[in-house]
């Protein structure tokens, strides 16, 4: 079984806590919302983690994530789309577990229009200053 996205979540959520962040987990994964965070006296920021896969045909560091909530690749897809794709209410921040890199975030109003999104050096990293936008 494939336990990098449970990973991504734990390293998440530490690196939150070293940010000076108070972490909250919903009882469930029936929420697209993977974790909350918020400073002290501040707002809840609906927080939703990945994990980025390497392209390995880039030559430099490049990796992709699904913007959506994905069926097995087993599914039968009948009428309904394998990727549901996240709307701009499901949670706040999408977190991007890089591996080596960090973690990469983004408001997810800026990306839920799109099926996968792409990192690469060019685009920011350890942005943690996103947060404090929303409190």
């Amino acid at each position: 079984m494939n336990r990098a996205g449970d990973i991504a979540e734990l390293s998440f959520m530490l690196e939150a806590v070293r940010n000076n962040l108070d972490v909250f987990n919903p009882f469930s994964h029936s929420t697209k919302v993977d974790c909350i965070v918020m400073k002290a006296g501040g707002l809840p920021i609906r927080v939703q983690v990945k994990k980025g896969v390497r392209i390995k045909r880039c030559k430099r560091a490049t990796y992709k994530v699904v913007v959506g909530s994905c069926k097995s690749s087993t599914f039968k897809r009948g009428d309904k789309p394998r990727i549901a794709r996240y709307s701009e209410n499901d949670f706040d921040i999408l977190a991007i577990d890089l591996g080596e890199h960090g973690f990469s975030f983004w408001k997810l109003e800026d990306i839920c229009h799109q099926t996968t999104w792409r990192w690469n050096p060019t685009r920011p990293t350890n942005n943690w200053n996103i947060f404090k936008s929303l409190t």
